[in-house]
C-alpha cells in the first residue's frame, strides 16, 4: 500500500467541489480541471419522445397475428417434403403441435420489392431466412481461394504485402492458434491437410483479412456481395434504411459490422472431434452469412478407415471419461500423449518424416478465442525447441496465459518441455531414439508429400461445386427455447472438450463462453431431456442465412468454405439486441464477449433522430401540397 501511494499519488476532489486532472503517475497533466459536456443539450432525449409520440399518435399498426404461422407459407408447408418441390420453405424442425417447423427459402432471383413484407412477418417472430441463389445476381466475379490470393499478393500498399506472407489460423481439434503460410494455407484448403496419424486436419482463418481491411484489400469482392444481398434496406450496411446502424453519424465511433470473411476446412461427415465448427454462441446483433466458395475434399480408403477406428477410441475415451475418468483427461497428460493423439498411431505403417516449419501455437484457457492447433499437453506453457537434425533452431516465444507453446510441423524433436501444474514449472524431456518425434506424429507414408502433409493424390477436390452436397450444416435455436437450453447445458457442461482437447473445466454462461458444440447425441438427449430442438438445415453454396439477434446458434462445415458475413440492427429485434446488451454487462470484465460493443441505445436515439427530422419534413411538403391543390 506504501509503494502505491509512492508511485499513485492520492487524486482528491477540490475544496470547491471540481476535479482536477490526476498527476503525470496517473496519467494525466495535473494542471487543469476536468468537466463534463455533453453532446446534445439536457432535454434532447425528452424532446425527441414527445416529438416521436405526436408522430406516431394517429398511426395504428398493422393488425397482424403471428401465431397460426405465415398463411402466405402454409399453402407450400404440405408440399415440402415431396420430391422436386420448388415451394419457398424448407422443414428444419419436427416439434409437435408447432407452426414454425419451415423456414421461408424464396429465391434471391424471384424477389419482388413487395416481398420485403414477406420477409418482415417471419423476422419479427424471431425465425431465420434462407434466400437461395443470392450469387445468381452477381457479375461472376471468381471467390476461388487462389485468385483472392493472388489478389492480395499483388495490393500496391507495402504493409499488406508484409502482411499477406503468413496468417493466424485455429486447430479446431484442440482450439490453439497456428502461424501458417498462406499459400500452403489455401493449398490445404483446396487439396486437404491431416495430422500425422491420418486425423483430418481442420484449420480456420481467424479474422483474415480483417473487416477493416477488407474493403482496401479485396474491394470488389466486398462490393459484389453487399450488392447481391436481398432486402438491402436491412442488410445495406451505408443507405440501409431499416439498418439502425446506418443512423449513427461520421463523428461517433461506428461497431465493427463488416463485411467479414470466414474461411475454414471442412469434412462431410461428423468426427466428434477436431470437427470444422463455429461453436455454440449468440450474436448481438442481426447477421446474415453468405457461402461464396465451397470445395470437397474426399479422404482416400485407408483414410477413412483410420478415421473410424480413431473415432472408437475417442467414443471409449469419452464414456470412460463421463463415468468418472474426467479428472485423468482434466488434469494433465503424459509427455507420451503429446498432440491429444496418445499412442493411437503406433499401429499405423506410416514411413519416417521429419519436422520442418516451425508454427506458434497461442489459446487462451478459458475460451476467450473465437476459433482453435494440433493438440498439445494440457497446461504447457512453452516448447524450447533446441538444435535439431537439420541444425535448425527454433526461438521461445513468450507465452500468453499459460497456453502457449512454439510448435514444429515437421521437425524431429529433441527437447524440453517447460510444463506448468497449478503454479509450478516443471521441465518434462521429450527422448531420443524411438520416442524421437512428438507422439501422435510420428511417421507417414513415403508417398505421401513430405513438405506439406497434403493429401495430393488421394483427394478429390472442386472449387465450385454445383452444390451435390452442403457447405455448412446449421442448428440455430428459437429465442424462447433458451432457458431450456442454458438448463441443459449448466447440467451437461463437463461432457464438452475446448482448449487443449481436454473437457471444460469451469464455465461463465455456457453459451456466451462459445466453448461448446452439440454434436447428434447430445442434441438427441436435449430433445429428450427437456423437448426442445434447433432449426436444423444445410446451407447450399450461394445461399445467404439470416440469423436473428438472441438465437444462439452453432455451424459445421461439411466442405471448405468460405462464406461472407454482415451484421446489422433491424427495428423488428432492436429490443433483443437491448436485452443481449444487459447480458454481456453481467459478464466477467475479461469475458471474451465483452469484446462486442454495439452501443445500440446510442443507435436508437440517432435513429429516432433521423425519423422524426424525415416525418416531420414529410409532413410540412404534404400539408403545402395539399394548400396548393385547395388555392388551385
Amino acid at each position: 500500500m506504501l509503494l502505491m501511494r509512492l508511485f499513485f499519488p492520492d487524486w482528491r476532489v477540490n475544496s470547491d467541489g471540481s476535479i482536477p486532472c490526476p498527476s503525470k503517475e496517473r496519467g494525466g497533466c495535473s494542471d487543469t480541471v476536468l468537466m463534463l459536456t455533453r453532446i446534445y443539450k439536457s432535454n434532447w432525449v425528452d424532446k425527441l419522445l414527445n416529438n416521436a409520440k405526436d408522430l406516431t399518435r394517429d398511426y395504428k399498426p398493422p393488425n397482424y397475428d403471428g401465431s397460426q404461422g405465415c398463411l402466405s407459407c402454409f399453402s407450400c408447408e404440405t408440399a415440402a417434403d415431396s420430391k422436386g418441390c420448388t415451394c419457398e420453405v424448407r422443414r428444419a424442425a419436427f416439434r409437435d403441435n408447432s407452426n414454425d417447423n419451415f423456414l421461408y427459402s424464396p429465391k434471391a432471383t424471384d424477389l419482388r420489392e413487395d416481398d420485403i413484407e414477406h420477409f418482415q412477418r417471419h423476422w419479427v417472430r424471431g425465425e431465420p431466412v434462407i434466400v437461395r441463389g443470392v450469387l445468381e445476381k452477381t457479375s461472376g466475379l471468381s471467390w476461388e481461394p487462389m485468385v483472392m490470393w493472388r489478389g492480395l499478393r499483388e495490393t500496391r500498399i507495402k504493409k499488406f504485402k508484409e502482411e499477406s506472407k503468413t496468417v493466424k489460423a485455429i486447430d479446431c481439434f484442440d482450439w490453439c492458434e497456428v502461424e501458417i503460410n498462406i499459400h500452403q494455407f489455401f493449398k490445404g484448403y483446396i487439396e486437404g491437410r491431416m495430422h500425422r496419424n491420418g486425423w483430418p486436419e481442420m484449420l480456420k482463418l481467424k479474422d483474415w483479412p480483417s473487416s477493416s481491411l477488407l474493403e482496401e484489400r479485396l474491394p470488389r469482392h466486398c462490393a459484389e456481395v453487399i450488392m447481391a444481398l436481398p432486402f438491402y434496406d436491412y442488410t445495406d450496411p451505408k443507405y440501409g434504411l431499416l439498418n439502425l446502424a446506418t443512423k449513427l453519424p461520421d463523428s461517433c465511433l461506428k461497431p465493427d459490422l463488416g463485411p467479414k470473411s470466414y474461411i475454414a476446412y471442412g469434412f462431410h461427415d461428423e468426427l466428434g472431434r477436431g470437427d470444422s465448427v463455429t461453436k455454440l454462441h449468440c450474436d448481438l446483433s442481426d447477421a446474415v452469412n453468405v457461402l461464396t466458395h465451397t470445395t470437397n475434399v474426399k479422404p482416400a480408403a485407408w483414410q477413412r478407415d483410420t478415421i473410424k477406428k480413431m473415432q472408437k477410441k475417442y467414443r471409449d475415451e469419452d464414456l470412460r471419461e463421463l463415468h468418472g475418468g474426467a479428472n485423468e483427461a482434466s488434469i494433465g497428460v503424459s509427455a507420451k500423449n503429446i498432440n491429444g493423439f496418445g499412442k493411437q498411431t503406433e499401429d499405423m505403417d506410416l514411413g519416417p518424416m521429419q519436422y520442418k516449419d516451425i508454427e506458434t501455437k497461442l489459446s487462451e484457457r478459458h475460451g476467450f478465442g473465437m476459433e482453435g492447433h494440433d493438440s498439445h499437453m494440457p497446461g504447457i506453457t512453452c516448447i524450447d525447441v533446441d538444435d535439431n537434425d537439420d541444425g535448425e533452431k527454433a526461438k521461445k516465444e513468450s507465452c500468453i496465459n499459460d497456453d502457449c507453446r512454439e510448435k514444429t510441423k515437421e521437425e524431429s524433436c529433441n527437447s524440453e518441455i517447460s510444463h506448468s501444474s497449478d503454479g509450478t514449472e516443471e521441465k518434462t524431456h521429450v527422448s531420443d531414439g524411438a520416442q524421437n518425434h512428438f507422439p501422435g506424429n510420428k511417421e507417414i507414408n513415403s508417398q505421401m508429400s513430405k513438405e506439406s502433409l497434403f493429401l495430393c493424390d488421394c483427394l478429390k477436390c472442386g472449387s465450385t461445386l454445383k452444390s451435390d452436397h452442403s457447405g455448412a450444416f446449421w442448428d440455430i435455436f428459437r429465442r424462447e427455447d433458451v432457458p431450456k437450453l442454458n438448463e441443459y447445458l449448466q447440467n451437461h457442461w463437463r461432457e464438452f472438450r475446448h482448449i487443449e482437447n481436454v473437457p471444460l473445466n469451469n464455465v461463465i454462461h455456457p453459451i456466451h463462453d462459445q466453448t461448446i458444440f452439440l454434436n447428434e447425441r447430445h442434441k438427441k438427449q436435449l430433445k429428450e431431456e427437456f423437448n426442445i430442438e434447433p432449426w436444423t438445415f444445410e446451407q447450399y453454396l450461394g445461399e445467404a442465412v439470416f440469423i436473428p439477434a438472441g438465437c444462439p446458434h452453432q455451424v459445421r462445415n461439411r466442405q471448405s468454405c468460405i462464406k461472407m458475413a454482415l451484421d446489422f440492427v433491424s427495428p423488428d429485434n432492436v429490443d433483443e439486441c437491448l436485452r443481449l446488451t444487459e447480458d454481456f454487462r453481467l459478464l466477467p470484465r475479461t469475458h471474451r464477449a465483452k469484446e462486442d460493443k454495439l452501443e445500440v441505445k446510442k443507435m436508437v436515439l440517432y435513429a429516432v433522430s433521423a425519423a422524426t427530422k424525415e416525418a416531420a419534413s414529410l409532413k410540412t411538403k404534404l400539408n403545402s401540397s395539399s394548400e396548393d391543390r385547395d388555392r388551385a
